[in-house]
């Protein structure tokens, strides 16, 4: 089966079921699986089970397969398109594909993955930069997190506030992990507390409230 079948049958569970309750259209609030929210897989994978029941649309694996894939976004969206070239034949079995995304992201049903799996959520932040990203390689590598969106994707959650002001004021994005990993080295070796203060130097402005103008500046409506 062709990716673009694949999509087409995303489009035709939608037009066929407007009112259905699913997981991706009940609610816009409702989180997806990225590839490292891994809790969240578990949920929707019962959740997907119980629809199966429910409807006798999905008696095909293939659409078991799309219906779950639809709860897909980020860097796991990314994986199922890369897993679709290369290995079209994992969508002709729904627990095959559910096996291979475990196995992709580090959630493989056994004791020592899970000990892992903890230690990375247990993970923070820490002023000492390369201790930090020591212990993330070696979580990661052990878990079979290779890819650098998802590296990044988990690394960004983890960055405190005053780190993603600087990255944001400086318009900073990555594709690469280790350009990443060599920019944050950089941004905190001589002062880990720099961004900290440089955020809570800037003034607030009276009028809108945000940070880095006075009123007096402000573009916004006068209030």
């Amino acid at each position: 089966m062709s990716l673009d079948k694949l999509v087409e049958l995303f489009i035709d569970h939608t037009a066929h079921h407007p009112n259905e309750v699913m997981v991706s259209h009940a609610d816009p609030g409702d989180p997806k699986f990225d590839g490292s929210n891994w809790t969240e897989l578990s949920r929707l994978i019962a959740l997907a089970r119980f629809q199966f029941i429910q409807d006798d649309d999905y008696e095909d694996e293939t659409k078991k397969c799309a219906y779950l894939a639809a709860q897909y976004t980020g860097p796991a969206l990314d994986w199922v398109a890369q897993l679709h070239s290369n290995s079209p034949a994992t969508f002709n079995s729904f627990d095959g594909f559910v096996t291979a995304t475990r196995q992709a992201f580090g959630i493989a049903d056994n004791n020592i993955t899970a000990l892992l799996r903890a230690d990375l959520d247990k993970l923070q932040w820490n002023s000492d930069v390369p201790v930090f990203f020591a212990n993330f390689d070696r979580l990661t590598l052990a878990l079979g997190l290779t890819s650098h969106p998802m590296r990044i994707a988990l690394v960004e959650q983890k960055l405190p506030h005053h780190l993603k002001v600087l990255l944001a004021e400086q318009a900073l994005s990555f594709s690469d992990y280790y350009t990443m990993r060599e920019r944050l080295n950089c941004m905190w070796a001589i002062n880990p507390d720099r961004g900290k203060a440089q955020v809570a130097r800037k003034p607030r402005c009276g009028n809108c409230g945000k940070r880095g103008h006075t009123s007096t500046e402000c573009r916004g409506p006068k209030k």
